[in-house]
């Protein structure tokens, strides 16, 4: 009985942690997108423009997860074992192959310092965004599906985003002394060994 305890309570220690790390990774790497991008501005269209396709992108992200939660509540026995999969395969690309917030700043820089259009400006700012919000949507299905609470990733929440909270209310005056560099570093490894859980869980269910 004293196992079977201890196993729930680092389980959901488990859970707790891996959302906290994902909500403070990705919102990191947004905030410096939009931020950079926001110290580029050169007028206020394109002030309007930033803000407006962030706050499109973070709506378009929240429609994401209210989809997805339904998806894996209506169907949940057939689909867990994939969608653990699908976030493993995700985790695995976004620690060793996706772009860096580096090289979507580049595309906001050269339109900015072209004059370019201001639809491309909209669109280049929206997904940048919202891959940032599909990519937790998508992290935090996989950890559902495997067995941690709305609860434990509700509280996961709050503590990635305080401490992003914490980190920009620090650094906002001082941005490039921030290490993005060392710090999405260290997530490459933490994120590969969520995409290794997520896949062994992922076969087991369906396995089984």
């Amino acid at each position: 009985m004293r196992i079977v305890r201890n196993y729930s309570i680092l389980t959901d220690m488990t859970g707790i942690a891996s959302s906290t790390f994902i909500w403070f990774r990705e919102g990191l790497e947004a905030w410096l997108i939009v931020q950079m991008a926001w110290l580029m501005i050169q007028n206020n269209r394109q002030r309007l423009i930033v803000l407006g396709s962030t706050l499109a992108a973070m709506f378009a992200a929240g429609a994401l997860a209210l989809g997805a939660r339904e998806f894996v509540t209506n169907d949940f026995d057939a689909v867990e074992g994939w969608t653990a999969l699908a976030a493993a395969g995700l985790l695995f690309w976004t620690a060793w192959f996706c772009h860096s917030a580096a090289q979507h700043l580049d595309k906001i820089r050269d339109n900015l310092n072209s004059n370019g259009s201001l639809a491309a400006l909209s669109l280049i700012v929206f997904l940048t965004v919202f891959r940032e919000g599909a990519e937790i949507v998508a992290f935090l299905t996989g950890i559902y599906v495997a067995g941690t609470s709305i609860m434990d990733i509700s509280l996961g929440a709050v503590i990635g985003l305080l401490g992003l909270a914490v980190l920009v209310w620090s650094a906002s005056a001082q941005i490039k002394r921030i290490p993005i560099k060392k710090i999405f570093r260290s997530s490459r490894y933490i994120f590969t060994a969520l995409a290794i859980y997520f896949t062994y869980y992922g076969l087991h269910e369906l396995l089984e």
